[in-house]
Parts: C-alpha cells; sequence; structure tokens
C-alpha cells in the first residue's frame, strides 16, 4: 500500500490506522499495533505523529516488490521506549532487531527459528532505513 501525503498529523494517524487494521499479520500484532497506537494518543500525542511518519517514511524507502510489512512496523515502532517494546513487542522477534535503539536491550533474545541469509540481508537494509529516518526526522 503506497502511503498518501498527509498534510495534516490527523492523517497520518489516520493512514497508519488504516494500513494496520488491513493487514493479516501474525499472532495478533495488528492488534498489539493498534494498542500501541492508542497508548501513545493517550500518553504522548506527538511521539505518536511522529512513529507515523516514520512508518510512512519506512514505507517510501522499502524495496519495491517486498512484504511492506517490516517496513512500516519497523518506522511504526522506532521510537518506543524500552517498556514499550517490552509490552508490545515481547514476540516480536525481527521488529525489536529492526530497531537499532533497543537491539542491544534486547540482544539476549533468540530468533525463533534460524537466521537465512535473506532474512540477515533484509534485517540489515531496514535498520540502516531505520537509523537513517531517525537522522532525518531530528
Amino acid at each position: 500500500m503506497t502511503p498518501p501525503a498527509p498534510h495534516h498529523s490527523h492523517d497520518l494517524v489516520a493512514w497508519a490506522r488504516r494500513v494496520n487494521s488491513r493487514w493479516f499479520v501474525r499472532d495478533n500484532f495488528g492488534d498489539d499495533a493498534a494498542a500501541y497506537l492508542d497508548h501513545l494518543a493517550r500518553t504522548d500525542p506527538d511521539r505518536l505523529v511522529r512513529s507515523c511518519r516514520n512508518a510512512q517514511e519506512m514505507m517510501k524507502r522499502r524495496i519495491h516488490g517486498v512484504d511492506p510489512k517490516p517496513w512500516f512496523y519497523a518506522g511504526l515502532f522506532s521510537l518506543a521506549t524500552i517498556a514499550e517494546a517490552r509490552s508490545s513487542l515481547a514476540r516480536r522477534w525481527f521488529t525489536l532487531k529492526s530497531l537499532p535503539a533497543l537491539a542491544a536491550e534486547f540482544d539476549h533474545s533468540d530468533p525463533p527459528t534460524k537466521i537465512t541469509e535473506d532474512t540477515r540481508t533484509k534485517l540489515a537494509l531496514i535498520q540502516r532505513a531505520v537509523s537513517e529516518v531517525l537522522k532525518s526526522s531530528r
């Protein structure tokens, strides 16, 4: 799904909620992401908007023709705190490892299965893109 060019913070949040709700994801990840968005709406509306903007930016940077979900969720959770990651990403090894600020904190968590070279490559690309998005959004 190609992200629109929202002009207002409300548009960004509505876009992120719409994208998240349309995808079929494993183990209720969509519900966890929706709960995270709700949490940010209650506790930190500014970070909510920035997180949605980062998700949109990650979608723009993704490699076309590949699954967009890991790119979107890495952007959406790019500003998560350690406590939020423990709550929302406990079973999301790939997303945790996609986030440079959190990867070291959760370094002890083992991947669910053997990691293929393709997965390592995808992870490195997403990590690099997250780092670039975070630098450009400061």
